[in-house]
């Protein structure tokens, strides 16, 4: 270790610090991720899911972030087509004018003067000011891989608002990505192939914890005894198998973890403030969150009645709100409130709630959903830069880096940043990494397949081919081959032989809600194999049952979970990683959180 040169310590493993990470390993950089919690645990899990450029950014003048974002949002089309596909968005327009005086006091920022607040406070944006919005989005993103905008009389394309409410609508394109935990997983495992294949360092290590003394960074497990609503609590003293001699006796052993970096990047989000405190490393307040609550329903008349498309629609107050499809059900999200508490503590409200069930059922009246309809609901923190704006939409939702330095140490903290930027904001920060050790890339990220997108279908009739292709040659059901390969996608074709051919049982072909007395090889309730969640336990940093339900499988948000699934999990993560919790204090607690953080009273 002596001889090696001392590693980039990433704090925070979401999508911004994973990226930093991929381009620094890419380029033989050493790199050391270390997170509290787990992978893609904060804002990364909690977003809209959506790969956008940023329509209303525009109002803001922010044509740099929204142009970036845009080509950005065509690159992941393209190198991760199994996690991010085409989205068509409607916008229900109620008049033909209006909107565009308040739009321009916006970006020339005179919306907060006495003018502005008179002008912006009534109306709304008519069908003039969003076709122009819509006009630039278009001549922005030059994209050559979704359609143009459209203008329609209601009732003539998309879904059917009221008409007597909202005679036009307007529609454009966009993206998204239902699964940004896998998404952040198969960025990993690139890393890690890379690493392995050049032999660079990196190491990846959740639930631990790092403060600095001295001299040096200092890495500890994380407590078990720690409340259930503290970031720092979701962990068991119990890990990945360590892969080296080295590790076994350094980062996975009671023993503290020492480390020198050349350089600390603080990319934990929302968390950034407290862990400058934590380290410590004196500092101002650099970031100011805002909270976006969620709200998910598989109510089959919203369903249908938005027809695989979503919308994006203007509630009353001026907030601009989503309805998007979301595998069998639908998103509505999300809110826009300041939030001063940690991040962990976020919890969508009744009041969100109601809010958002308002703005649903004034677009569509004839569908009419009720809280009794949302099953699940989620709250994340925007890590939006600190800002005294009396409207948290005018903050900016671009990307920067703050630097410090104690005791010879580089601090970089990451401020803002989104889930459609993030290679680019990874790119600009390993770049400067790279020049701040006197090195220059060798490798980019910009044509980099990321793993599981390598020979994917180029459209949904391809993929239903494709997957009706996989059960054949491999005997696995077409609902086994398709929750799979919504996982890892193309990547399918070799776990799933590989699953088979260790298990006599998994030719059988099995419907998706099969019990355990039916299908022994799969999870009970679910379509997935034993064999690949056994491998997902091994290979993807699976520490706590919370880590696997939420972040591996994506199980937190569907219907059909239920205790049942649960303590199949957790015996089988006892099965595997032998020494932690209980089988009933691993179920119990991830029922706690169900309920506390995703208003799953129905487990």
């Amino acid at each position: 270790m002596s001889d090696s040169p001392a590693p980039v310590l990433i704090l925070g493993a979401g999508v911004n610090g994973i990226c930093v990470a991929r381009e620094l390993v890419l380029n033989g950089m050493p790199v050391w991720i270390v997170d509290t919690n787990d992978i893609a645990f904060g804002a990364t899990a909690k977003s809209s899911r959506l790969i956008h450029g940023g329509l209303r950014y525009l109002e803001y003048g922010d044509f740099r972030l929204v142009a970036e974002s845009l080509h950005e949002r065509d690159r992941l089309l393209r190198l991760a087509p199994q996690f991010v596909r085409p989205l068509r968005l409607h916008i229900p327009v109620r008049r033909r004018l209006g909107g565009f005086i308040a739009a321009g006091l916006r970006f020339l920022g005179l919306s907060r003067t006495r003018l502005g607040k008179w002008i912006g406070s009534g109306g709304g944006r008519g069908l003039m000011t969003v076709r122009f919005g819509l006009w630039l989005y278009d001549l922005l993103a030059r994209s050559k891989r979704v359609p143009r905008h459209s203008v329609h009389q209601t009732g003539d394309s998309g879904p059917t608002f009221p008409a007597g409410e909202y005679p036009w609508s307007c529609a454009y394109s966009d993206a998204q990505m239902e699964r940004p935990e896998r998404f952040c997983v198969a960025l990993l495992r690139d890393i890690e192939v890379t690493a392995q294949a050049h032999a660079t360092e990196f190491r990846l290590l959740t639930h631990h914890r790092a403060v600095l003394e001295g001299s040096q960074i200092v890495i500890r497990q994380v407590s078990v005894d720690a409340p259930l609503d503290r970031a720092t609590s979701e962990s068991v003293p119990r890990s990945r198998p360590p892969s080296t001699e080295q590790e076994q006796t350094a980062g996975h052993s009671e023993r503290p973890l020492r480390v020198t970096p050349s350089l600390v990047i603080n990319a934990t989000g929302a968390w950034g403030d407290w862990t400058l405190k934590e380290l410590p490393v004196p500092a101002p307040q650099l970031l100011g969150g805002t909270k976006g609550a969620h709200l998910f329903t598989d109510h089959a008349g919203l369903t249908a009645a938005l027809g695989g498309d979503a919308v994006y629609a203007e509630a009353s107050d001026g907030r601009l709100v989503f309805l998007i499809p979301l595998d069998r059900g639908v998103m509505i999200g999300t809110t826009d409130e300041r939030f001063d508490q940690r991040p962990e503590e976020a919890l969508s409200t009744d009041t969100e709630i109601a809010y958002l069930l308002k703005l649903t059922n004034e677009l569509f009246p004839h569908v009419r959903i009720a809280v009794s309809d949302i099953h699940a609901t989620c709250a994340g923190i925007r890590p939006l830069p600190y800002s005294d704006s009396a409207k948290t939409a005018a903050i900016s939702r671009d990307h920067q880096i703050d630097r410090r330095e104690i005791a010879g140490l580089p601090v970089w903290t990451l401020i803002g940043g989104k889930l459609t930027t993030c290679r680019a904001f990874g790119e600009l920060v390993a770049d400067q990494v790279l020049s701040l050790r006197g090195k220059t890339r060798t490798v980019t990220t910009r044509d980099r397949m990321v793993p599981g997108g390598e020979d994917h279908p180029l459209d949904q009739a391809g993929l239903e081919q494709e997957l009706l292709s996989l059960a054949a040659a491999t005997r696995h059901s077409v609902a086994t081959c398709r929750a799979v390969w919504q996982l890892v996608g193309s990547q399918a074709k070799e776990v799933l032989p590989r699953s088979a051919s260790r298990s006599p049982n998994l030719g059988k072909l099995v419907p998706l809600d099969s019990q355990n007395e039916a299908a022994p090889n799969l999870i009970w309730g679910t379509a997935l194999p034993r064999e690949f969640v056994r491998a997902i336990i091994h290979e993807e940093w699976v520490t706590t049952l919370e880590d696997l339900v939420e972040r591996r499988l994506l199980l937190a948000l569907e219907r059909q979970l239920s205790p049942e699934t649960l303590r199949d999990l957790a015996e089988l993560l006892t099965e595997e990683k032998p020494g932690g919790p209980s089988v009933e204090a691993m179920v119990e607690r991830t029922i706690q959180r169900l309920r506390k953080f995703y208003c799953r009273t129905d487990v």
